[in-house]
This record gives structure tokens, C-alpha cells and sequence, in this order.
């Protein structure tokens, strides 16, 4: 980010600083989701009716979520220009501002919010159950806008200055740390002593599962892993998102081996499929659910996923425009859920998150306040191949562990398939594209956090701020072609 507002600062001495300081927002912006979203371009053909379309999606995915990185450069600029705000704080609350901005709407995509990046760090994350992951990205930030005050005041000759900001970014980077061990829960002194869960990774080949004609195999093959898994005496089995490719609920021998499997084993199975209902009109609703069967009585409640992949599950905004709906880019054309389910799963109350819902924090806060004591992600990456949207996926999954202080299992397709402690330790993780269980108890639930009771308040602090100091911008213009006044600090 240091780049990036150096760069900026010298946008704001223009003429026009915030088409500057947009255009250059825009490039950084470009540049960085065209990496980090490498993976659009390696999705698998099954997943897309147009084999080529991969390319131009990459770009295009790029090029529209780059008008974020471009909102937070406008915004630094024009208020360092008119306002006198200084860099090293203007960008770093627009770029808040910007990722919140984000993750809103039908549309909405977190994926690679900064306050990801540091999920292996058991201590920076803690901060997460204070303020969710906006409130990570904040030490970061922060940091960063401290190396931007050493580098301008560099850049200056003003040396002491440039020396106090490193000593801040130094300062802060500790706090963050200190504080994140100081809201570390104490572990628990017996180990986990929750229930036994069994994640059954499948690693079913897309063209396998999706070809209407291997059901029987692919559902012989789980049932194999899910025996196998048996053997540990699991008190809940879990299958991955859409697991088998059949509708379980409504396929008479998917059912039928389910149903033997639970009876036989006496253990529950909560199990990802895709379900639909005949609507009066003769058409069918389709959705992407996870329920659960118990022993004896079979199917007692499903969830069905409400918030649904952009492109890859529905177009957005169907509802608004139904002749959407026509055009085949390969999506599911699923219909959201329209209520959160809690599931009843070996005397837990589950909250599943299935595949894409893992990357926001909404569902598991509110499902934390409706007494959820578990949270399960079902998710098929499968369609990413070998690239680090497997990492980036999971990655992100650990926070709402650490956001609501609820254990979390995540079992996958072709992996990642693991566990997380209600501190945030991610444990039993298993390879990708192979086939493997993975049986371990689960961690006890901690008290409620802040975040629980609070939700993202920074986050909407941060986008109210800059919204605001933008309108003060455009209510009290600089005039054309006056230069920067320079400003101390």
C-alpha cells in the first residue's frame, strides 16, 4: 500500500485529484485482481457452457472489482487535496471504506479483503471477534500508513520525522500483536471434548459427478470413505457441497443407500445436495441445500444456500430482470433460500455455510445470536483445479471460527478439508484431490464476542468517514489549477 500512496500524494498536487488519483486507484486495483484471481482462467470446462469465456471473465472479473481500489484512490486524493487530510490516513480509511463497499449487494465479493492475510497468525486474528475482519485489515493498514509518512517525509529530507513514523509503524504492528495474544481464549485443558465429526472427502472428478450418468458409482464410493470413517466411532458424518451430484432427497436409490447407511451405522449424516420443488406453474425451483438424516426416521431438515455465486449459480439480478434467466454461461440457475436454518446434527445446532457463504460474516453472527454451537462449510472447490483459490477459500473460513467463537468443519470435494477451534487453530488437514477422511472432535464453544453482539460497526464507521469526507470534498471545491497547499505531517 506504501507504493500506492506515494503515488497518490503526488496525484493530489494536480489539477484534477481525483480522476488522477482514480486512475491510478484503477491500475493498482487491475493489477492486483488480475493476480489474485488467476484462477478464473484455470476453471475446469465443466464448469462453463462457453469453453473461452474463461479469459474474458478473468478480465472483465478484474476490471470491474478494480473500481473499488479506484473509489479508495479518488477519495485519498481528493480529500489529501481539499481537505489537507494526510495520505498516510486518507488511504488507509478509503481503502476500508472501499472493501466494505465491497462485500455489499448482489454482487458482492470480499475474496482478498486485506484482513485475510495474515490467518495463519493465531495472535492478529484475534481481532476478528472484536471487530470481524475489517478490524484486522486495520492494523494493517495502519501499518502501512505509517511506512507512508517515513517514505513522504523521506522524500522531504525531514529525517526525524520519517524516523518517529517508522518507530509508529513499529509501535502499532506490536500493540496489534500484544493485544490479539491478550484476546486469545485459554485453551481448553482437556483438549477438544466436543463430538466426533467425519468429513468425507470424495475427490469426484466434475465430469464425473455432473454427467447424469455415474451416480451409482460416485454414491458407492462415499458410502465406502463414510465406513471407513465408521471405524472411529464418529458421532456426525459430513459429505461436501452437492457430494454425490444426485438429488438424495428425491432419487429413490440415493435415498434408499443413504437411509442404510444412517439406520445401519446409527450415526447421523449431514450431507450437501442439490433439491427442487414442482411449482404450480409446472416449473421447477431448484436449489443448492444440505440437510441431515438420522437413524430411524430419516430426513429432518434442510437448509438451502441463500447467498448464491454470481455467474456460476445465477445471473445477478434475476428478479429484477427475468429475461436473464435465458442466457447459459453454464450457471446453475439455483433459487436463493429465503431463511437461515440451524440443523439439528448429534445435539449440535449447525449453521452451514455452503461454499461461497463461507467468505461473509453475516449469516454465522446471526446464527451465533439464534444459538448456533457449530459452524459447517460444505463447499466443492473442485472446479479451481490446483490453484490458490483452494487456499484463499479456506483461508478466509477460519475468521467466522474466530468471529463468533464457534468450532468449525469444513469438509470439501477435493479438499481443503479441516477443522477450526473456536480460537481460530486450524487442525486435521487433509491434502487436495485425494480421496480421505478426516475424524476429530470438535472444540467447545466460547462465550459470544464483541462482534456477535455488535456486527462490522468499523467497517460501516469507515465507509460513513469516507462518503462524508468525499461530500465535504465536493462541497468545497479547490479551484482549477490552484496548487497543493503542503501541509505539516
Amino acid at each position: 500500500m506504501a507504493p500506492l500512496g506515494v503515488a497518490l500524494e503526488a496525484r493530489a498536487q494536480g489539477v484534477r485529484p481525483g480522476r488522477a488519483g482514480f486512475g491510478t486507484g484503477y491500475v493498482a486495483g487491475f493489477v492486483f485482481f488480475l493476480g489474485g484471481l488467476h484462477w478464473i482462467a484455470f476453471l475446469k470446462p465443466v464448469a462453463v457452457t462457453i469453453s473461452w469465456i474463461m479469459y474474458p471473465a478473468w478480465a472483465a472479473g478484474a476490471a470491474y472489482l478494480a473500481l473499488f481500489p479506484a473509489f479508495a484512490g479518488s477519495a485519498a486524493t481528493l480529500l489529501r487535496a481539499r481537505l489537507g487530510v494526510p495520505m498516510a490516513v486518507a488511504l488507509p480509511v478509503s481503502w476500508l471504506a472501499a472493501e466494505k463497499l465491497r462485500s455489499l449487494g448482489e454482487m458482492g465479493f470480499p475474496w482478498l479483503s486485506i484482513g485475510y492475510t495474515p490467518w495463519r497468525s493465531l495472535a492478529l486474528i484475534q481481532w476478528a471477534s472484536v471487530g470481524g475482519v475489517a478490524l484486522v485489515g486495520a492494523w494493517i493498514v495502519a501499518v502501512n500508513g505509517c511506512v507512508i509518512a517515513a517514505w513522504l517525509a523521506h522524500a522531504k529530507g525531514d529525517r526525524r520525522r520519517a524516523l518517529a513514523a517508522v518507530g509508529a509503524a513499529v509501535m502499532v504492528a506490536l500493540v496489534a500483536y500484544a493485544g490479539g495474544r491478550a484476546l486469545l481464549p485459554a485453551a481448553s485443558p482437556g483438549g477438544y471434548t466436543g463430538p466426533k465429526v467425519a468429513l468425507v472427502q470424495g475427490n469426484v472428478p466434475g465430469e464425473i459427478k455432473w454427467s447424469g450418468t455415474h451416480q451409482k458409482e460416485v454414491m458407492t464410493k462415499f458410502l465406502a470413505l463414510s465406513r471407513q470413517a465408521l471405524a472411529e466411532h464418529p458421532d456426525l458424518l459430513i459429505w461436501p457441497e452437492t457430494a454425490t451430484g444426485s438429488y438424495i432427497r428425491r432419487d429413490l436409490p440415493s435415498l434408499i443407500a443413504v437411509h442404510g447407511l444412517v439406520d445401519s451405522s446409527g450415526v447421523p449424516l449431514l450431507a450437501g445436495y442439490p433439491d427442487y420443488q414442482l411449482r404450480p406453474d409446472g416449473t421447477y425451483r431448484l436449489a443448492n441445500a444440505a440437510g441431515v438424516f438420522v437413524p430411524r426416521i430419516g430426513f429432518v431438515a434442510q437448509y438451502e444456500k441463500m447467498h448464491l455465486v454470481p455467474f456460476g449459480e445465477r445471473l445477478p439480478f434475476e428478479w429484477l430482470i427475468p429475461a436473464l434467466a435465458k442466457i447459459d454461461f453454464g450457471q446453475a440457475e439455483f433459487a436463493p433460500g429465503d431463511s437461515l436454518v440451524l440443523l439439528p446434527a448429534a445435539g449440535q445446532k449447525a449453521c452451514v455455510l455452503v461454499c461461497f457463504e463461507s467468505i461473509f460474516e453475516d449469516a454465522p453472527r446471526q446464527a451465533r445470536e439464534q444459538g448456533a454451537t457449530v459452524l459447517v462449510n460444505i463447499t466443492n472447490d473442485e472446479w479451481f483445479g490446483r490453484t490458490g483459490a483452494l487456499y484463499q477459500h479456506a483461508a478466509m473460513a477460519v475468521f467466522r471460527a474466530v468471529e463468533t467463537r464457534l468450532p468449525l468443519a469444513r469438509c470439501a470435494n477435493t479438499g481443503l478439508t479441516f477443522f477450526v477451534s473456536a480460537r481460530g487453530e486450524p487442525y486435521g488437514m487433509g491434502g487436495v484431490f485425494e480421496d480421505l477422511v478426516r475424524v476429530e472432535r470438535l472444540d467447545a464453544p466460547r462465550a459470544a464476542p464483541l462482534f456477535v453482539r455488535g456486527g462490522d460497526v468499523l467497517g460501516a464507521v469507515v465507509l460513513a468517514l469516507a462518503l462524508a469526507g468525499v461530500l465535504a470534498c465536493a462541497l468545497r471545491p479547490r479551484r482549477r489549477g490552484a496548487p497543493l497547499t503542503p501541509r505539516s505531517g
